[in-house]
């Protein structure tokens, strides 16, 4: 049986530049809602442009950064608990006309942990975020759960992108010519990688 802390540790941003370590209340968990005890957190590039650059947040500081997370369910849905899953970074409503076209990136209503649900983000000790959309982690082998985080953006991100470009689906019998711009960061560094896995005759790969 897993307990549920009545408080979140959590690293806030109290304004951009400043961090504190603090605790805060642990909120109500809905139905259709989980509580995430979190193994680990990446750093994206959005986070750094959050802190360093007073790039402005949907919720005003003082807030929790932190979208790539992995952890274990703790509680909420029972059919849930138990089990290590990766949160998605950016949730859609799957209610709205472009959610049921199938475009949830465009979704108006979506919600990103460490911007716009609250002040909870994933420099923390727990989180509890919307049930649909999690994906669950089957059968992690010996790596830490803690390594998944960065499947949550900078893994899914271009994995997303190459099924919209339909990389799966080549034009060419011997596969397709990828050109891949902005390939030093981490999306694009993941975009070379999957493109080549889905079968592309050769990927060309340019950054400054």
């Amino acid at each position: 049986m897993f307990e549920i802390p009545a408080k979140i540790k959590t690293w806030q941003m109290v304004k951009p530049g400043e961090l504190q370590l603090t605790e805060v209340d642990m909120p109500t968990i809905n139905q259709g809602e989980v509580c995430v005890k979190i193994a680990g957190c990446g750093i994206c590039h959005t986070d750094l442009g959050f802190f360093y650059d007073g790039v402005p947040t949907v919720c005003p500081p003082p807030l929790t950064l932190g979208h790539e997370i992995s952890g274990t369910v703790i509680g909420g849905d029972a059919e849930m608990i138990g089990k290590e899953v990766i949160i998605p970074a950016v949730m859609p409503c799957n209610e709205c006309p472009i959610c049921k076209a199938g475009r949830g990136n465009r979704c108006l209503n979506q919600k990103m942990p460490g911007n716009s649900i609250g002040i909870y983000g994933g420099f923390s000790s727990h989180i509890v975020v919307p049930t649909a959309g999690l994906c669950v982690i089957a059968n992690r082998g010996e790596r830490p759960l803690s390594h998944y985080a960065v499947i949550a953006d900078a893994a899914t991100t271009p994995y997303q992108a190459a099924i919209r470009a339909e990389l799966d689906k080549p034009y060419f019998p011997d596969g397709d010519l990828v050109i891949v711009t902005g390939a030093g960061g981490g999306v694009g560094t993941y975009m070379t990688q999957i493109a080549k896995a889905m079968g592309a005759r050769a990927v060309v790969a340019i950054d400054i």
